[in-house]
């Protein structure tokens, strides 16, 4: 063997024997990376309640929720869905203001230059969770509110669930829960509008076609749109985790091992569900900024017949709260 045949076959042991040492100090480090990040949503506690879907949302200086109230946890009576009431709560005086709309569900709110605007699905005739229109009431004083109208339609062989609206580059963004058959039962379609009457699918705007989803929520900060949605971790167990896109077409899911929320297996449940089940959800979050820190309300349960209401805090901006997750 000549002099550089050796040098290059030493030269190659020697890798062969460093190299696998410097990948698993890399492996090391990105193992420690991801172990070394936590959490900064701090959960504070129950708030004694079956609601599932709820707005947390600011108003002319005062701090409200909208409330999708399910007319069968007061009677224990099901079938009931066109006395279901979707209200607003001032949440420091504690006491209901207004019901924009009854007979509807799985609504949100939405606040734009002094006023309120409120979507929700249309129980109509129909049987519970065949919603075919989603309508829109607003008010400018919690009071008296507009005739609702029907803003969005859907296509015959499907329906629609939870909504979500948000404001954006100077136009308004709306996600909408389907059910259409192309894809998977909740899969989330994206429309953009001028007005937040009239509605336009973005093409190709889709989230969920090939796995679980549900329970969105909508947001845009910082140039991203997030999402909130419920992430399936099999045998009955659900958690709340985030993702965001630039386009509504393509998205960036946080790590994996940063849920936005998740459950504690050791809780009680809401006693409106038998006290040998214990938490196995953490669904339905959704978000807003009051007194310098972002207050986040999820449902926890087990995603039967009621939820069982929860806050947590993140002492910062929405903005802030949002990018926590992708540093």
């Amino acid at each position: 063997m000549n002099i550089s045949l050796w040098k290059l076959c030493r030269a190659a042991a020697v890798l062969a024997l460093v190299l696998p040492a410097v990948m698993c100090v890399a492996q090391a480090d990105d193992a420690k990376e991801k172990s070394a990040w936590k959490s900064r949503l701090v959960k504070k506690g129950k708030l004694d309640s079956p609601l599932v879907e709820v707005t947390p949302f600011v108003f002319k200086g005062r701090y409200y929720m909208l409330e999708n109230w399910q007319k069968q946890w007061e009677t224990g009576k099901r079938g009931r869905c066109q006395e279901d009431e979707v209200r607003i709560r001032d949440i420091e005086a504690d006491k209901i203001v207004s019901i924009p709309l009854l007979g509807h569900g799985l609504g949100m709110a939405f606040v734009w230059q002094d006023r309120v605007y409120v979507f929700a699905g249309n129980w109509g005739k129909h049987k519970k969770w065949h919603i075919k229109e989603i309508t829109m009431t607003s008010s400018d004083d919690l009071k008296e509110w507009s005739k609702p109208v029907v803003v969005l339609k859907a296509n015959p062989d499907e329906s629609f669930f939870n909504v979500s609206v948000c404001r954006s580059d100077g136009r308004f963004a709306l996600l909408v829960e389907s059910n259409d058959p192309r894809w998977r039962p909740f899969t989330f379609k994206y429309f953009l509008s001028d007005d937040l009457l009239h509605w336009k699918q973005v093409p190709d705007a889709f989230y969920g076609t090939k796995k679980y989803v549900g329970g969105p929520a909508l947001y845009h900060e910082g140039g991203y749109y997030y999402t909130l949605y419920l992430q399936s971790l099999g045998k009955g167990r659900y958690e709340t985790r985030i993702t965001r896109s630039k386009d509504l077409v393509h998205w960036q899911d946080a790590p994996d091992g940063r849920p936005f929320v998740t459950f504690n297996p050791k809780n009680h449940i809401h006693p409106l569900r038998p006290k040998k089940i214990r938490e196995c959800n953490a669904s339905d979050a959704e978000v807003a900024y009051w007194k310098g820190k972002a207050w986040v309300y999820f449902t926890g349960g087990d995603q039967h017949y009621a939820g069982d209401l929860q806050w947590a805090q993140f002492d910062g901006t929405l903005r802030e709260l949002f990018e926590h997750f992708f540093e």
